[in-house]
Formats: C-alpha cells, sequence, structure tokens
C-alpha cells in the first residue's frame, strides 16, 4: 500500500477546489471539506483493522487487505451513502457534488496502491472482476502494514510517493484557483485583504 500520509495529502489536496463551491460550502466549512476528502482517501486501509480484529479474513481473500473495500465500486457506494447523510438538510444538489468531490479523493486510494512494487494487486475492476491487479507502471515503494515497520523505511517509501503528493498539490491548487477566477474569489480576497 502507499503511506497514509501520502493518501491523505492526494485526496485533501484534490478536495481544494471545493473551497470554491457555494454548493459544498453550503454544506461543509472549508476544514471539514479537506479532512473529510484526506480521510476517505486513507479509509479503504481499514480493511487492516478488520482483518486483524476478526482474525479470520485473509490477507488475500475478498474482505482481504487490497479487496472489496479498495475497489472504486465500493468507494463510490460510500461516498454516496455518506453524502446522502450529510446533507439530509440541504439539496439533493448538493448531495451530488459532495458525492462526486468525496469519491473522486477516495477512489485515488486504489489507483495509489496499484502503483506499488509489493503486496497483492488490488480490486480495481469488482463488480465485474475479483482479480487483483496492478498498473504497469509502479513507481511507490510498498509501505508495510505494521506502523512500526513504516518508520524503519519512512525516508525510501516516501521519496517515492513524493512526486504523487507534489502532483496532487499542483492540480489542487490549479483548480482553486481556476474556481476563485471563475467565481470573483480572487477579486474578493483582494479587496478583503486591502481592507475595502
Amino acid at each position: 500500500m502507499a503511506s497514509a500520509i501520502t493518501h491523505f495529502i492526494v485526496g485533501a489536496a484534490l478536495a481544494l477546489p471545493a473551497l470554491e463551491s457555494p454548493v459544498i460550502r453550503s454544506v461543509l466549512p472549508g476544514w471539514a471539506i479537506l479532512v473529510s476528502a484526506g480521510m476517505l482517501a486513507v479509509a479503504p486501509d481499514f480493511d487492516t483493522f478488520i482483518m486483524q480484529a476478526s482474525g479470520m479474513i485473509l490477507y488475500d481473500s475478498f474482505l482481504g487487505h487490497r479487496g472489496f473495500f479498495h475497489s472504486p465500486f465500493f468507494l463510490l457506494m460510500l461516498a454516496a451513502t455518506l453524502a446522502l447523510l450529510a446533507t439530509r438538510r440541504h439539496c439533493r444538489r448538493a448531495a451530488g457534488w459532495l458525492a462526486m468531490m468525496w469519491a473522486g479523493c477516495a477512489i485515488t486510494h486504489p489507483f495509489l496502491d496499484a502503483l506499488t512494487d509489493g503486496g497483492l494487486g488490488v480490486m480495481l475492476l469488482f463488480p465485474f472482476s475479483e482479480a487483483r491487479l496492478f498498473l504497469p507502471w509502479r513507481p511507490i515503494h510498498v509501505s508495510p502494514i505494521s506502523i512500526v515497520r513504516f518508520f524503519d523505511n519512512a525516508g525510501y517509501i516516501l521519496w517515492s510517493e513524493l512526486p504523487f503528493c507534489i502532483a496532487a498539490l499542483v492540480l489542487g491548487i490549479s483548480g482553486l484557483l481556476v474556481r476563485m477566477r471563475l467565481t470573483g474569489g480572487i477579486e474578493r480576497s483582494t479587496r478583503r485583504a486591502r481592507g475595502q
């Protein structure tokens, strides 16, 4: 798996344009947009806790690590369900935009994991296939499930993940600037800074 640090950074960074979305901001404050997107990008790795707590789920089983809970299908359903729950008192439009944002951020997780150089592949094609797949290019050094073992190799792992964090930040900041430009947010921010 890619590290939880990178999953969080990539998810939160890609949610940056939502800070300028009046529809999403009607449901969540800015900090909650970024934190929730980052947490949803990390969420698939909670399957490791399920495996350890049950003591019966094997790593390579359907519910094991990088299995069903890593599938884009599951993550789309999870994002949609959470968006509906979060927007019960708001319009359907807010639920749709929130679901799309959360799903987009969460789905980065299985694709980053499919770029790693170890472990089993990821169940990317469920419900059409339960095959575990990797992408053809695998530049990310796999992060161990154990936190202690992660810190033994943290520099090596994080260095391989750094380009993906930078790319997500560039995309997120660019998207935010475009949205601000489209909505007049830059001018409002400039006027606020000048005290007008």
